[in-house]
């Protein structure tokens, strides 16, 4: 009996405490607080689920089992112990020191160590080992954050192996994510991306954020997005927009409190009628507080006459105490307060009251309460839920939001003053709007903030996040198997009968990434081809959208049959003369269509137009990925305007837009050297060719690899057939049997298979 599908969190760090009783020699687990077990909690209603997670310390090996049985036992906790000698490197190199300021544009405060990398990789691992253990088919696994952005991957190919196919993965990044520009910077981009589209589900907190990554994809990795989705490896990647919010209702029963009521009630005799400006942030160099005070101290010099009318209460968490650069901060954050005292204070009025410490709940909520105006100053944020707690906190006294354009909450946020903190001025006048507001529209803005903040809490973020995941329809792609030498040798007969091989050129035997003249494959490719042309009853046939003169020049005299043109022409191996599929081909169209090819050309950098004896290619491959895409789309429109009463294809290939008769292809021509094979005296494409038999009686394999859309009709047409194996580059939707990595996995699986077939 199969138990009851589970959810799996997972994230850096559990949601406890743990205390090490040294005299006894114990350890106490208490459960932590924060936003995302907030969030997380609604769901223990609904759904059954295990934590799994890094205890923040290194244990020996008895404190370690111990641990791990309290955890389970009385949190349905799953610890994943980590020595320090990786958890320094993976969360302070890495994670923090690399991923944080990378994804909140301050590329210039990280320096990259291949250690720390290596150290993010095996944690994650270790992660992923952890992970799998107690998942089963049905389970869902939902990750946090930017510390496990390679575990959807991991986790991904270790349940494959334990052959686990029905698990639904989500991934939600709690941070910004930059823009492709500032992401490329990364040296391992691309590895990240990948990690995280092995996800079914990935979230963020705003489209901007989600936006960028999809532009990530497609501007690093080359893959087809949509406004909510990505295409890899024969699925479809959701992307969906989430944003988190806060228990408001905790926040608003303190505030009732009698001791938060005393509270409120001495801040604001000790004020004294100043109207008080407050701020709450970790002191990181992403809040900005620094900008915060230079904005302050503008906002008093332009208005003196408000000197003595407002004060700026500033609490600044410590954090990452230990660092260089936080160093440096809180040294010139303590030097900016006292500068900007010392020079509009006296003995009866302080400007800003400045808290380097964390306050307490209590305290932080009275805070909220006594306070005119919130000022949140973030440079870049995922969320900031300071804003989030002032609304709620501020039952009577309608405050003011002074709010970042730069945090997440800002494109949420309907009501609140924004302003660019990058700018004194801008926000040297956001301070003085606040301060001049109406209360008729401190009201209206409270009011409006206050029903987002209600509606929208951190429960419904993590039910709907969930529900979501639950509720992706999962992909009908079938699961393509990886083709291997033992594919192809099983297929290998040497009965007699004829062995077909038709094999793309361009993305298959050589690399994309060339222009046409400097596209010819190499001595080795070579070699493996007249290697494969040599075994017994073995006709090898490339199938090209080279023009002849092309085809000619790199595969004369190497005993190939070549397909030009992507079917128009096709000669068989040594044999001179060429049969033209395209007759009767009426070619006027390209004088209208040339003007418009370079129109295009000269608009698009990297573009470039291929003319061949019958088809007109225009090739993006080394434009912009994004622009070259858009161009070939509005060059397409154009094109079909042109040609809509003609006989002419517009086929969308690899970065290529081509024109060619619509009833030829290279299902075309492989039709047609089959037909040649079986015998039949007909030259016209024979349509039960596939179905009747002949070719079962004369072939005993047909092989078909490729890389692009023109291969897919290849691929489709020889299903049917039981001595075909039809194998495509790179994993993705498609027709074929089975796909390989790269062109240097088809280079080497051809000459293990011209060597092994040799053998037989």
């Amino acid at each position: 009996m199969t138990s009851k599908p589970k959810l799996h969190i997972v994230s850096n760090r559990l949601p406890i405490v743990i205390n090490h009783n040294v005299e006894e020699d114990t350890y106490d687990v208490t459960p932590a607080s924060g936003g995302l077990v907030t969030a997380l909690a609604a769901l223990k209603k609904d759904v059954t689920f295990s934590w799994v997670g890094w205890p923040g310390s290194e244990f020996n090996p008895i404190a370690e089992k111990v641990i791990r049985e309290k955890l389970a036992n009385e949190h349905g906790c799953i610890p994943v112990f980590l020595p320090d000698r990786l958890a320094v490197p993976y969360y302070s190199g890495f994670a923090n020191g690399i991923i944080w300021p990378l994804c909140h544009y301050h590329p210039g405060e990280f320096h990259y160590q291949e250690s720390e990398w290596i150290a993010y990789q095996k944690v994650n691992e270790i992660f992923a080992d952890t992970v799998v253990e107690g998942v089963q088919d049905g389970d869902s696994v939902w990750i946090q954050d930017y510390q496990l952005m390679l575990l959807p991957a991991l986790v991904r190919e270790r349940l494959a192996k334990k052959g686990l196919h029905d698990v639904k993965i989500g991934f939600f990044s709690h941070i910004p994510f930059p823009s492709s520009e500032v992401y490329r910077i990364l040296p391992t981009r691309a590895a990240i991306l990948k990690g995280m589209l092995a996800s079914d589900l990935v979230g963020f907190q705003t489209y901007d954020y989600a936006r960028h990554f999809l532009s990530s994809c497609t501007r690093i990795l080359g893959l087809p997005t949509t406004p909510n989705g990505v295409e890899y490896e024969a699925r479809t990647v959701h992307v969906g927009t989430y944003a988190i919010g806060i228990d408001p209702t905790k926040f608003m029963q303190a505030v009732e409190k009698t001791s938060v009521q005393a509270r409120i009630h001495e801040l604001r005799q000790r004020i004294n009628g100043r109207k008080v400006y407050v701020g709450v942030d970790r002191l990181d160099y992403t809040k900005g507080v620094p900008n915060k005070l230079l904005g302050f101290q503008e906002f008093l010099r332009i208005h003196p006459e408000l000197r003595s009318k407002v004060v700026l209460i500033q609490v600044a968490v410590p954090t990452r105490i230990g660092v260089e650069d936080y160093k440096t901060l809180i040294q010139s954050t303590n030097e900016l307060v006292g500068r900007i005292n010392g020079l509009y204070g006296g003995l009866d009025y302080v400007p800003i009251h400045y808290i380097n410490q964390s306050v307490n709940f209590e305290e932080l909520v009275a805070l909220y309460a006594a306070a005119d105006v919130c000022v949140v100053s973030s440079t870049r944020d995922g969320m900031n839920l300071v804003s989030y707690e002032f609304i709620a906190s501020q039952t009577a006294g309608h405050g003011a939001l002074v709010l970042s354009e730069f945090a997440g909450a800002a494109q949420s946020l309907n009501g609140a003053i924004l302003f660019n903190p990058w700018g004194t001025e801008e926000l040297s006048q956001a301070l003085y709007d606040a301060y001049t507001l109406t209360d008729e529209a401190r009201k209206q803005n409270h009011e409006k903030l206050f029903r987002y903040v209600e509606k929208h809490t951190a429960a419904n973020w993590g039910s709907k996040f969930v529900a979501d995941l639950h509720n992706l329809v999962p992909s009908v792609t079938r699961r393509l198997p990886r083709t291997n030498l033992d594919t192809l040798l099983s297929k290998w007969q040497n009965d007699g009968k004829k062995k077909v091989i038709f094999l793309d050129c361009d993305g298959t035997l050589t690399h994309l990434n060339r222009p046409p003249k400097f596209a010819k494959p190499s001595d080795d490719v070579l070699e493996t081809l007249k290697s494969l042309s040599n075994l017994p009853d073995t006709l090898v046939f490339i199938l090209s959208g080279r023009d002849r003169a092309h085809l000619i020049d790199w595969f004369d005299g190497k005993y190939l049959g070549l397909v030009a043109e992507h079917g128009c022409f096709y000669r068989h191996p040594n044999a001179p003369e060429w049969h033209r599929l395209a007759e009767d081909y009426e070619a006027n169209w390209r004088a209208d269509v040339r003007p418009l090819f370079q129109h295009y050309t000269d608009r698009t950098p990297g573009s470039f137009i291929e003319e061949k004896e019958v088809n007109l290619t225009w090739h993006y491959l080394n434009a912009d990925i994004e622009f070259g895409a858009w161009q070939a789309a509005q060059l397409q429109m154009n094109l079909e305007g042109i040609l809509c009463h003609l006989p002419v294809s517009i086929v969308h290939g690899t970065k290529t837009l081509e024109l060619r008769p619509s009833s030829v292809d290279k299902t075309s021509a492989v039709r047609a050297i089959l037909n040649d094979v079986a015998g039949s005296p007909q030259r016209q494409l024979d349509k039960d060719l596939f179905s009747d038999g002949r070719l079962k009686d004369v072939t005993s394999m047909i092989l078909a690899i490729g890389d692009g859309k023109t291969d897919e009709p290849v691929f489709q047409a020889l299903q049917s057939l039981p001595q075909a194996v039809t194998v495509t580059v790179g994993k993705k939707r498609t027709a074929a049997m089975g796909w390989v990595e790269d062109v240097s996995e088809v280079q080497s699986l051809l000459k293990e298979f011209a060597d092994g077939a040799a053998c037989k």
